[in-house]
């Protein structure tokens, strides 16, 4: 799982630095997803190296997988 976190998408240079940097990583690692965790947007970016997805981190911290101790 990759995961990239930021406060905001709403600057256009914040949008550029964050997804490419992310997908980046997606293509040395030759996955086909990504993940954008913000304080509150939601939403799918569809790249050449797959598919960003932007969440708030309220979303985000409840699908994780519960602990298995």
């Amino acid at each position: 799982m990759l995961v990239q976190v930021c406060e905001s998408l709403a600057d256009a240079q914040t949008k550029k630095r964050e997804t490419a940097a992310l997908k980046e990583a997606m293509t040395e690692l030759k996955l086909k997803s990504g993940t954008i965790v913000t304080k509150n947007e939601n939403g799918k970016i569809d790249t050449d190296s797959g598919i960003i997805e932007v969440v708030p981190i309220w979303r985000f911290l409840l699908d994780l997988p519960e602990s298995i101790e």
